[in-house]
């Protein structure tokens, strides 16, 4: 009999948030102290976050879309530009793109790392070109070095996205670091939450300040605290500021984050071991050493045996979720099928397993279990 027996009578979410007594502790202090917009716990949240990825300048703001669409427009994309983005990613990506004006270029990606194809970027770069954003799919790196010097190169910004990339590195330094801007999410599901919210980090001064002006409305960087100009308006900019409640839970997020990263890299490992040998099941090679991975995929033969397992999954209490669909697919973006092959087919063969911190090694073993007694039964 397992000892943790009604664990496991309940719903095994595919991803959950994990917030206790430090949040709150955190959260009550905010009320306690009568000040709720940023400010104080704001500035040591960014100051955390910088430090542990090891940025210059940090800033928070209102969720990962509004981080990519500030670091946009900190770069000066805007209408009449175009920016590559992978075609598999969240729709976030091209969202903030078309935000700023200007137009997302989708790309296939790589099947080895589910990020952007280099290889397909000389034949899409036009005298329009002013931005790539790569995509940290599930917290694994393009070859940042050489898409760097592709884009030094081209006279090209990088503005990456790295929703998915907290924990996980590159040839020795977070990702992030190797863009001219990157921008990280906080949204529920992530490795660290505050509910919705976003980080826009850079290791440029002047990026940094057009990126603290777009998030308050517009204001002259360090006018504020001069009384006299505190509502000179230099620019068109917008209410993306963090609150510090927000701030508070992160906080207390940040100093759980190193357990959190190795809970992750256990769970992936886990799910390696027990599945990988099991014919019709694909796993994206995963360095763990230098890889977060924010929720285990893995890749079935056919879109029809995904949906059965899922359904053989969900009837026996386990939810697991679908890859996001490509880019080119939905209305606004809509493209022909014959440039996005490698997106068609993972978007179409994977799925995500529970991945959640939460998750206990009881709750794993069943979880393989039922996986293994389908291929089993099939």
């Amino acid at each position: 009999m397992f000892k943790n027996y009604h664990d496991l009578l309940k719903r095994i979410k595919q991803i959950e948030p994990s917030l206790g007594k430090e949040e709150r502790k955190e959260m009550l202090d905010v009320l306690d102290s009568g000040w709720y917009t940023e400010a104080k716990k704001t500035r040591r949240f960014e100051n955390m976050f910088a430090k542990f990825v090891g940025c210059k300048y940090a800033t928070a703001v209102t969720s990962g879309t509004t981080a990519l669409y500030v670091g946009l427009k900190s770069l000066g994309v805007g209408k009449g530009d175009e920016v590559i983005v992978p075609d598999f990613t969240f729709v976030a990506s091209a969202n903030a793109i078309e935000m700023t004006g200007a137009k997302p270029i989708l790309v296939d990606i790589e099947s080895k790392t589910l990020n952007l194809d280099l290889s397909k970027l000389p034949n899409l770069v036009t005298k329009r070109t002013k931005a790539i954003m790569p995509v940290d799919m599930n917290g694994r790196s393009t070859n940042i070095i050489k898409l760097s010097e592709f884009a030094k190169k081209n006279n090209i910004f990088l503005i990456e996205d790295a929703a998915h990339a907290i924990g996980s590195y590159f040839n020795g330094k977070h990702l992030g670091n190797r863009s001219d801007v990157a921008a990280f999410s906080f949204s529920i599901p992530k490795i660290v939450t505050t509910g919705q919210g976003g980080m826009v980090i850079t290791n440029n001064k002047k990026i940094y300040e057009k990126c603290l002006s777009v998030k308050d409305f517009g204001r002259e960087f360090g006018s504020k605290i001069k009384t006299q100009t505190a509502f000179n308006h230099n620019t068109v900019g917008y209410n993306f500021k963090f609150t510090e409640f927000q701030a508070a839970i992160g906080i207390a997020q940040m100093n759980k984050l190193k357990k959190r990263i190795m809970q992750k890299k256990k769970i992936y490992k886990k799910y390696s071991e027990k599945l990988s040998n099991i014919t019709g099941i694909d796993f994206i090679e995963t360095n763990l050493k230098n890889t977060t991975i924010w929720s285990v995929e893995i890749l079935l033969k056919s879109k029809k045996e995904k949906i059965r397992l899922m359904d053989y999954l969900d009837k026996r209490n386990i939810e697991t979720r679908i890859l996001f669909p490509p880019i080119h697919r939905m209305f606004a973006y809509k493209r022909s099928d014959s440039k996005f092959k490698i997106t068609l087919d993972i978007s179409e063969r994977g799925l995500w397993l529970p991945s959640s911190t939460t998750l206990t090694e009881k709750q794993l073993e069943l979880v393989c279990r039922t996986i293994t007694e389908f291929f089993k039964s099939n």
